[in-house]
């Protein structure tokens, strides 16, 4: 049997784009060069593949670490350009919503329930129900040209609705982004490190819910779930303080205002949201 080297021959040119190799890698788009008898091998394969998987374990668990230990942190580094040590404020937004995805499936955070809303309707609340949109009959019409029953679509829509709720979420990012902007552009006139802030944040708010549900399901402490958000808005507040402090440079009262000032335009964003959501849904189904 004639040995690999001699059967697949060191390649001169670069496999993705056609240049000239010239070293280990190749100079116009950055391709490996492959070489056979070392990157066809076995123990070249697994030690890869565990320093992969060595190197993602570190920056994910560094990464939420630092998330928490550290408010803006992360904003900071990314800002000075000192990224290849930490996840993308984009993948730990990720994980941390499929992380809420798979193990609060139920949970109504993010979406508004169906009988709120018809209640806000009925009642003529503005908060309850933004966009007075009429749940209850286009509940009744639906489950009639489905032929189904109301509690079974309702049923149906807060499945739907929990799933989409999580899906979109990001959404809120470039609103509250935007926000965070108007109130430090004088600190930082550029927009996108704000919407890297946002993003962090948002992620710090999403895992910091998630803690407290298991926290409430390992005590046994279910019926003080409405609670949890004014609880999650003061926590979010504090964090947010030392985060502004660390990111922007303020002073106290400064970081405290405009802390508590972000905190409730998150909150109506997240009203916003959870409204939209179950009406958008609604109306799909």
């Amino acid at each position: 049997m004639e040995p690999i080297e001699d059967t697949l021959p060191v390649p001169e040119f670069c496999a993705s784009c056609g240049a000239k190799l010239k070293g280990k890698y190749c100079r116009k788009c950055g391709e490996k060069k492959i070489v056979p008898e070392r990157d066809f091998s076995l123990a070249k394969f697994f030690t890869q593949t565990f320093g992969h998987i060595i190197h993602f374990d570190s920056r994910f668990l560094g990464s939420f670490w630092l998330l928490f230990s550290k408010p803006g942190f992360l904003t900071t580094e990314w800002i000075a350009g000192r990224r290849v040590g930490y996840m993308k404020p984009w993948q730990l937004f990720v994980v941390a919503g499929l992380l809420f995805y798979f193990f609060l499936p139920n949970v109504t955070a993010y979406y508004a329930s169906s009988r709120d809303l018809a209640a806000g309707y009925q009642e003529h609340d503005f908060l309850q129900n933004l966009f007075q949109y009429d749940v209850a009959s286009a509940l009744a019409q639906k489950a009639a040209d489905q032929q189904i029953s109301v509690e079974t679509l309702t049923i149906n829509l807060k499945t739907d609705t929990s799933r989409q709720s999580k899906t979109w979420l990001f959404l809120i990012i470039p609103f509250w982004g935007g926000l965070v902007y108007l109130f430090f552009r004088n600190k930082i006139p550029w927009l996108v490190p704000h919407l890297v802030f946002a993003m962090h944040g948002t992620t710090f708010f999403i895992l910091l819910d998630l803690c407290f549900h298991a926290l409430m399901a390992i005590l046994g402490l279910k019926q003080i779930g409405q609670f949890i958000l004014p609880v999650l808005m003061l926590l979010f507040a504090g964090y947010l303080t030392l985060a502004t402090r660390r990111v922007y440079g303020s002073s106290v009262p400064e970081s405290l205002w405009k802390s508590v000032a972000i905190v409730a335009g998150f909150g109506g964003l997240l009203v916003v949201y959870r409204q939209a959501v179950t009406v958008i849904t609604l109306m799909g189904l």
